[in-house]
């Protein structure tokens, strides 16, 4: 029997909607319950989408535990047999961590009895979103975010994220990072993770507890046409930092780029001749682009380097040497070395936004870069 199913393991991060510094109370104070509801009234043009999720809840209110679970049921999909399975996974997970706080909860307040302690019931609570709702607007791609937070006392509750990323098509699949992203997606991420960690350190753990790449099964969620990467409670950040997001754009198809567009202005093919290279990667010419953005660029032959400046902005590339450096920071790597072709050197798209901090828009035949 087929299994389409690599979603059966799931990513966990936490999140900063549950990371309050105190429990959620819910005012229910009837026995426990379950009901299935929609989470906004449908629209006629939501009427008219295939995808959509509806709220299974669950509730329940002891002496030793306050339980608000909101699960999302999924209907509409192409892939009937593969919802099915989707919407068990969800709710199994939610209901063994429900009776895992239940044994818990039972097993501490007993404890707390025999000492003559008095304290608030735990709690655990879920809530969740739909980042990209699974039909053509979305590229047919289902998102969710998946927020579950337990508290059993101390400053803060505890909160986790799951994220399920499936394809509506008539053969369902999980979606994962490289195929929004491409081959060397791991490259792509994790320079520009560590080029927005460089902007803030102080809100990021350093050294060996630092960030030090993504993994293999790195959380993620798609959302208005971002890959945003997330990370759990104190994986790469204190507390206080909540659970860093990272939205990295995912590109257009850019093998077929026939336009340039920079500072609103297009330039033309002989100037600007962007191609792909045999990873994948769109390649622009440095200098058509870096002065048009008011850059100033200084070529060193003898080392085939060039520095760029503009105000507060310094940077420095070598030819075949994934290191790019921004002011005084270290240097990282975008996952492709700058190349010289015909005269010209060539940087990879990312350069622009990663680097030189510019905007830049793929749409259809075109790129944009402000």
């Amino acid at each position: 029997m087929k299994m389409p199913f690599k979603l059966l393991s799931l990513s966990l991060a936490g999140c900063c909607l549950l990371a309050a510094a105190s429990p959620t109370t819910w005012a229910s104070s009837t026995p426990p319950s379950t009901d299935q509801k929609a989470v906004t009234p449908i629209s006629a043009k939501e009427q008219q989408q295939s995808v959509k999720v509806t709220t299974k809840s669950v509730k329940e209110k002891t002496e030793t535990l306050e339980v608000n679970l909101q699960i999302p049921v999924v209907s509409g999909m192409k892939d009937k047999k593969y919802q099915d399975q989707l919407n068990d996974i969800i709710e199994r997970t939610a209901m063994r961590g429900l009776e895992d706080i239940k044994k818990q909860a039972t097993a501490d307040f007993a404890e707390f009895k025999k000492e003559g302690i008095k304290v608030q019931p735990y709690t655990f609570d879920s809530i969740y979103e739909v980042k990209a709702d699974g039909n053509a607007a979305d590229n047919n791609i289902l998102s969710l975010r998946l927020v579950t937070s337990e508290y059993t006392g101390g400053a803060h509750g505890n909160p986790r994220v799951d994220t399920y990323n499936v394809l509506n098509a008539d053969e369902a699949k999980l979606v994962e990072l490289q195929d929004l992203l491409g081959a060397n997606y791991k490259q792509t991420v994790d320079a520009h993770i560590k080029a927005e960690i460089a902007k803030a350190p102080d809100n990021y753990f350093a050294g060996d507890m630092g960030f030090k790449g993504i993994s293999d099964t790195q959380l993620f969620f798609v959302n208005k046409g971002d890959a945003v990467i997330t990370f759990n409670v104190y994986e790469i950040a204190p507390y206080s930092s909540g659970t860093p997001e990272f939205r990295i754009p995912i590109a257009k198809e850019t093998s077929g780029a026939n336009q340039l567009i920079v500072s609103g202005k297009a330039v033309s093919k002989e100037e600007a001749a962007i191609f792909v290279n045999d990873k994948g990667v769109t390649m622009v010419p440095l200098r058509a682009v870096a002065s048009k953005l008011g850059f100033a660029l200084n070529w060193n032959p003898d080392k085939e380097s060039t520095d760029l400046h503009k105000d507060a902005i310094w940077t420095s590339l070598t030819k075949d040497v994934d290191a790019y450096i921004i002011g005084k920071m270290a240097p990282f790597p975008l996952g492709t070395a700058p190349t010289i072709v015909e005269g010209k050197m060539f940087v990879p798209l990312a350069f622009f936004s990663d680097v030189l901090k510019a905007d830049v828009k793929v749409s259809g035949g075109s790129i944009s870069i402000m």
